[in-house]
């Protein structure tokens, strides 16, 4: 792994890291609200600061700065190595079609964006939203923000932000790019956050402007309407006028009262004759006449006071009218002096003369008093009718004047809302100015590169991963596998073990193996044979297994034949048919029903015509498997050894142990040894040593490493 890392990593490109820091004035920046320094609000600062950096990582703001770029590097005619090399303007012109070139506004960087953002939104399918949205590495928006970092200085108010590229130019261009836009978009959201705030507040203000007037309009039309000026003056006005008619209400029914009082009594003075002539004709029509005058004269000075316009030719008029009351007057004196003449009378000690004058006057007063009674009578229901108007004009103007007021304090309270939004506005606009404090720079150094870094953590894969695996497989591994498993499962010594020979590398030496494995199991027999051997008795052995399908016949058969190459006479018998082994001689016995009952060697069911047993050195008598079939238990107990072969790619379990402990149990002392067969070749080296196989230098110097040998045979005989 570490040598395909190097292999993969040889023409990776160096990265270019650009940084610039800005200013944002979240903390301590100046505010046209408040002069005093107020408390600073951890939990508000943080998300400030959190709102700042996301605007940063949208990826709103990311197709705006890969957009930004395309239209930058589009508008060149050449590389300029400080916005971008050589090799990536080839490529973008290699890779950008002529259509999309086609939008490049030559002089007009504006424009040109304008065009390339209209072209992107204009489907889901055209060249310039593919570039944004897939894996190109200078305008792909996922790549700029996986390159983009932010982080706040501290606890300052200070924000750094760095981006790494392969190609130096792009990488200052993409983070001038970027500091612009999020700068733009973060004073965009704040200063339209409070643009709403505003606007809201004109347009309530508007609202309640029209309210206002309109409340103010109706009670302008009111007044109009009812004629009023100032309703509490006037209704003043009328409450005195109202006094001062009822006192001279009172004064003309008194003189009224009085007049006709003195005309009764005058009248009782007079004789029936003299009533009579008083009442003649020409007198009551002067009287009735002068009645009527004297009521002009009042009605006309009742529109004297109400009506100033007329004024002039109501003065007229009424002078006009007295004058004929006047004349009125003097000819009913000289009526009633030509139908009375009497000199005196005795009641009341006046003369004739003075009655009649007093009469005169009299009736001249009553008439008059009689038509001001009248127009008394009209002006009090006028006023009458001005109480009923203003009665209910008082409750309507309250109702009026309280909803001016309302509209007035509501616009009063919208119009300070309005400026402290403003105001508000006007501070929100100051405290969004972000600054740039450091520049990009064009980084001319490259970063040093992660690839021997990647490489170690490629070899540690490499190792620990395999290491992991073969730990892993090795502990969850139940199989036998090797003598030291073998004997803690099956709870008997491993006499020997043999390879297993058909999983065997070209490399190894075969026959090698299999006479080495053969020669150290028939030394390890030979030897328990002769420090047990009775003389002129051959060892006799069993073999068997839990299951069939162990390896017991191959196994014997090579045995065997070892034995017999080796100079033993060797007699072997089995209920298998196999072939005849060469130096061997095989008799065939039958597992019958019966099979259960043998106790010696005799009693199997086997042609020992012509045969004398003790005439060989070994005997060995294989039995099936003795989980499915019986077996002659007694037969353990008469032999010298008895071996059970087992498979090392298996585990042990509870059915062999449980028939394997029946055996163990009867014979006691004398209890089977493991063949165990099939091991592999790794295991058969800790018998047999190094395998005779082609190694190289390198293979046996790590080989050696692990052992701790650092020091070989060959370099020992040489020092």
């Amino acid at each position: 792994m570490a040598v395909l890392v190097i292999y993969l990593t040889k023409d990776q490109p160096k990265d270019h890291v650009s940084n610039t820091r800005v200013y944002t004035g979240i903390t301590t920046g100046s505010s046209i609200v408040s002069l005093e320094s107020s408390k600073v609000d951890l939990f508000a600062t943080r998300t400030a600061f959190d709102n700042l950096i996301n605007i940063i990582n949208a990826r709103s703001t990311m197709e705006e700065v890969s957009i930004r770029l395309l239209a930058t590097h589009l508008l060149l005619d050449e590389p300029i190595a400080e916005v971008i090399s050589k090799q990536s303007f080839d490529d973008l012109q290699k890779l950008v079609p002529d259509k999309i070139k086609a939008l490049v506004v030559k002089g007009d960087y504006e424009q040109t964006v304008i065009n390339l953002r209209e072209y992107k939104e204009s489907n889901y399918e055209n060249f310039i939203y593919k570039l944004i949205n897939y894996d190109h590495p200078f305008y792909s928006s996922q790549k700029i923000s996986s390159k983009v970092k932010v982080r706040r200085v501290q606890s300052s108010d200070l924000i750094d932000i760095s981006y790494n590229s392969s190609d130096p130019g792009i990488c200052k261009v993409t983070l001038e790019i970027l500091t612009d836009v999020f700068i733009e978009e973060y004073t965009k959201i704040k200063v339209n956050q409070s643009d709403a705030v505003t606007k809201y507040f004109q347009q309530q203000l508007e609202t309640a402007q029209d309210k206002l007037d309109e409340a103010e309009n109706e009670l302008l039309e009111f007044n109009q309407t009812n004629i009023i000026i100032n309703y509490n003056e006037q209704t003043k006005h009328i409450a005195a006028e109202k006094e001062n008619f009822d006192m001279r209400y009172l004064e003309i029914k008194l003189t009224y009262a009085g007049a006709q009082s003195v005309l009764s009594a005058l009248e009782a003075q007079m004789s029936v004759k003299q009533k009579q002539r008083l009442n003649n004709e020409t007198i009551q029509n002067l009287r009735a006449e002068l009645a009527q005058v004297n009521v002009d004269i009042a009605v006309k000075q009742f529109e004297e006071e109400v009506d100033s316009v007329k004024e002039d030719l109501l003065i007229n008029e009424i002078a006009e009218l007295r004058a004929k009351a006047y004349q009125l007057e003097q000819q009913l004196k000289n009526v009633v002096q030509e139908q009375y003449y009497v000199d005196n009378t005795s009641e009341y000690g006046v003369s004739n003369t003075s009655i009649l004058d007093e009469w005169i006057n009299k009736v001249i007063e009553q008439e008059a008093s009689k038509a001001q009674l009248k127009v008394a009578e009209l002006e009090e229901k006028e006023f009458e009718k001005l109480y009923e108007s203003y009665a209910p004009l008082g409750a309507t103007m309250k109702r009026l004047e309280r909803k001016i007021d309302i509209a007035e304090r509501e616009y009063l309270s919208l119009l300070n809302s309005l400026s402290v939004a403003k105001l508000n506005q006007q501070n929100i606009e100051l405290t969004a100015n972000l600054r740039i404090v450091t520049k990009p720079l064009f980084p001319i150094v490259a970063q040093p590169s992660k690839r021997k870094f990647i490489v170690v953590i490629a070899f540690m894969i490499g190792f620990i991963i395999p290491a992991f695996l073969i730990i892993l497989l090795e502990f969850l591994d139940q199989n036998l596998k090797t003598a030291q498993r073998a004997e803690k499962a099956i709870g008997l010594n491993v006499a020997a073990i043999f390879p297993n020979l058909n999983k065997v590398s070209k490399k190894l030496n075969v026959e090698y193996i299999k006479k080495r494995s053969l020669a150290v199991i028939a030394r390890q027999l030979i030897l328990n044979t002769e420090r047990l051997r009775v003389k002129d008795k051959p060892n006799t052995n069993i073999l068997f297994s839990s299951i069939d399908g162990e390896g017991k016949t191959k196994l014997a058969r090579l045995l065997l034949e070892k034995l017999a190459k080796t100079g033993y006479n060797v007699l072997f018998l089995t209920c298998n048919q196999v072939e005849p082994i060469a130096g061997v001689k095989t008799l065939f016995y039958t597992a019958n029903h019966a099979f259960h009952r043998v106790e010696e060697i005799e009693d199997l069911e086997a042609d020992f015509t012509g045969v004398d047993l003790n005439v060989f050195d070994y005997i060995f008598i294989e039995i099936p498997g003795i989980l499915k079939h019986s077996y002659p238990i007694n037969l353990f107990r008469s032999i010298d050894h008895s071996f059970i072969v087992t498979r090392a790619n298996r585990a042990w379990s509870k059915a062999d142990a449980t028939a394997l402990k029946d055996i163990t149990e009867f014979v006691k002392d004398n209890k089977p040894q493991v063949l165990l067969n099939g091991v592999e070749m790794l295991e058969m080296e800790t018998v047999l040593g190094d395998l005779p196989k082609k190694r190289s230098r390198l293979r046996m110097t790590v080989k050696n490493i692990f052992r701790l040998q650092f020091f070989t045979k060959n370099k020992m005989t040489k020092n």
